[in-house]
């Protein structure tokens, strides 16, 4: 299984468009082949900090996932919500 965690620090003005951004890809990223979780994360001490995390059965789920319409739209239209580049970490795990 492979672990993904996508942080993003989010413009205040523009943080209630973004979680509803989140919530259309968290809905069409679920239905993805190879997806195991999907979600999103506010931080509990800064509602401007949110979290994507991803769990994927293989290297070739996130390749798929990679290629779809709604992840293409996220990494081309994601960062005008944002103060600052996100930052993507990938851990795999033994199952």
């Amino acid at each position: 299984m492979i672990l993904i965690n996508v942080h993003c620090d989010v413009d205040p003005a523009k943080r209630d468009a973004f979680k509803d951004y989140l919530k259309n890809l968290v809905e069409k990223s679920r239905q993805d082949q190879g997806n195991l979780f999907y979600t999103y994360l506010i931080d509990g001490l800064d509602e401007n900090k949110f979290m994507i995390v991803e769990n994927w059965a293989d290297q070739a789920a996130i390749d798929a996932h990679n290629q779809t319409a709604h992840l293409q739209d996220f990494l081309q239209n994601a960062r005008s919500y944002l103060t600052k580049d996100f930052v993507i970490r990938i851990a795999e795990v033994a199952e």
